[in-house]
């Protein structure tokens, strides 16, 4: 019997729920007196982050990416 793949990348961690790295994006300011615009994303890996960000913010000027920690996703999360 062929084993099904799971459509989420996500996988169980240490406490059996779902964990993802969090990643915060920094843009750079159109002008200097601008707060500069943030987007944190859910991923397994920075690549995967990336890719999201190319696909769903074509137009945000990376300035730095920060890697926040590992984070628990919950059943149900629209994230998972």
């Amino acid at each position: 019997m062929a084993k099904l793949k799971s459509s989420s990348s996500f996988r169980p961690g240490h406490s059996g729920a779902c964990e993802a790295s969090l990643y915060t994006f920094t843009e750079y300011p159109e002008r200097e007196t601008e707060t500069p615009r943030v987007v944190r994303i859910a991923a397994s890996e920075l690549l995967e982050a990336v890719r999201y960000m190319r696909q769903w913010h074509g137009d945000f000027r990376i300035q730095r990416v920060e890697a926040l920690g590992l984070i628990e996703l919950l059943s149900g999360s629209p994230l998972n």
